[in-house]
């Protein structure tokens, strides 16, 4: 699950605690649990209910399912069965920060400090969730601490940078990072954040940074579909299209860069190409409320009523929330 692991409710997790241990019986049931990867722990869990360590394990497949939200409620169970494991505090710590919960992230990370004073990576953390709460104050003490132990911390000095950058001082954020990825080449994060910034301070040497950053992790092509991005953003259609084809090229199944493709053709008027961009996104995508709507938008142009209907509604399957949708399909019903 990410980094966290290699290293249900709220009041689950501070009432359990004095509550009778769970039976089988007590715990709730979902299809996620008998996911093939996930149902060995499932099956430990309904034989030891009171094993807090399955629920962990459970955790981690459920996050590399990229279900983080069913993972807490498994994390925060074990914490409930172990409150002194300063693991699975500081693992609900980190969930909860990756749902953009950073209060709620500080008071655990919080008790993951107690549990183990001057813990490098929680005090990292800590800075990062201050940060994500606008408290720079409280970000910048949790870094110098680490800083005035560990000047040259690769991760350490990358916050710095942040938080630089929400001070509005960019130039000296790319100065940090700059030294961070001569002094640590392979720091993915590092050289990735560096190539968005060189990107944003329209420098030429985006593009050759975001390359770099690909070849350390030849698996991510996110690099590369932000050279796609920052074409398009300047209006270069033809790099642009050139850049997300090398994408998928890496990568079949990248959906953003065909959803990208066909969007880009869509307003040079080639609708039908355009729908072919979008039919393979739905593929590699079948939940994608994004590829449905804009296939809706191609049945327009091409004056098939009854399939932009179809793609309207589908895409309101996928996002309840998609007010583009919803209005384009009140319109064809009309």
């Amino acid at each position: 699950m990410k980094y966290v692991f290699a290293g249900l409710i709220c009041a689950v997790l501070f009432a359990s605690c004095n509550s009778n241990e769970p039976s089988a019986t007590d715990l709730p049931d979902h299809a996620l649990y008998h996911v093939p990867t996930v149902q060995p722990f499932t099956d430990s869990i309904l034989n030891n209910p009171s094993e807090a360590r399955y629920y962990f394990m459970r955790a981690e497949a459920l996050s590399n399912l990229n279900e983080d939200s069913m993972a807490l409620i498994d994390v925060r169970r074990a914490a409930a069965l172990d409150s002194l494991n300063q693991q699975y505090a500081f693992t609900i710590g980190y969930l909860l920060l990756g749902q953009n919960k950073a209060t709620e992230a500080i008071e655990a990370l919080n008790r993951s400090e107690k549990l183990s004073p001057g813990n490098l990576n929680t005090a990292l953390l800590l800075s990062e969730a201050h940060l994500t709460n606008n408290d720079i104050a409280a970000a910048q003490l949790q870094l110098d601490q680490i800083l005035s132990r560990h000047p040259g911390h690769p991760a350490a000095n990358y916050w710095q940078a942040k938080i630089k950058a929400q001070q509005k001082d960019l130039p000296g954020a790319v100065a940090i990072l700059e030294r961070v990825v001569r002094q640590h080449p392979g720091h993915y994060e590092a050289n990735f954040q560096l190539a968005d910034w060189y990107r944003d301070m329209g420098k030429k040497e985006a593009i050759d940074q975001y390359r770099r950053t690909y070849a350390l992790d030849t698996n991510d092509v996110a690099p590369l579909y932000e050279i796609g991005a920052m074409y398009e953003q300047q209006q270069q259609w033809k790099l642009a299209k050139e850049a997300y084809r090398y994408c998928i090229e890496k990568d079949l199944d990248y959906t953003d860069a065909y959803l990208r493709i066909g969007t880009i053709l869509l307003h040079q008027d080639s609708t039908e190409k355009a729908l072919r961009q979008f039919n393979i996104a739905v593929a590699t995508s079948p939940a994608s409320a994004e590829a449905y709507f804009n296939k809706g938008r191609c049945f327009e142009k091409l004056h098939l009523a009854d399939s932009a209907i179809v793609a309207y509604g589908q895409a309101l399957v996928f996002d309840k929330n998609m007010e583009a949708a919803r209005t384009a399909l009140q319109k064809l019903k009309k």
